[in-house]
């Protein structure tokens, strides 16, 4: 099984200046874990359930914290055709829960560890 199969699609990206307070409120609405960072329409980072959720136990408002400042700068990506394994590997090495997945410089998707997860136990059961 590889990435392709498995990785989600619409990914969604929220401008760099939004505050961590849009970023729970689409995640919340949307069902989503992380959002792609993007300086004028560009890649620059990744922000997360997690990054919230840091801001809450460090008892910061989160009108007032912007996506920039919370993000994640060094994107670990994974090349879609590469195999789930692969992507558990990355996921182990760089102590993260989701890769963004890139083919030709582009972000087409995201592949988390619940993903891999999911088909685990689909192929097991």
């Amino acid at each position: 099984m590889i990435v392709r199969d498995v990785m989600i699609t619409d990914m969604d990206t929220i401008d760099e200046n939004e505050s961590l307070e849009e970023v729970l409120k689409n995640a919340v609405e949307q069902g989503k874990g992380s959002f792609v960072v993007t300086k004028d329409g560009v890649k620059a980072g990744i922000v997360t359930t997690w990054d919230v959720l840091e801001a809450i136990a460090q008892g910061d408002e989160l009108s007032e914290v912007k996506a920039w400042e919370a993000m994640e700068r060094d994107l670990v990506t994974i090349s879609p055709s590469s195999t789930l394994k692969e992507a558990a590997h990355q996921m182990v090495n760089h102590v993260v829960w989701r890769l963004l997945v890139e083919e030709d410089d582009d972000i087409i998707g995201v592949i988390s560890a619940t993903d891999i997860f999911r088909e685990k136990m689909y192929k097991r059961y």
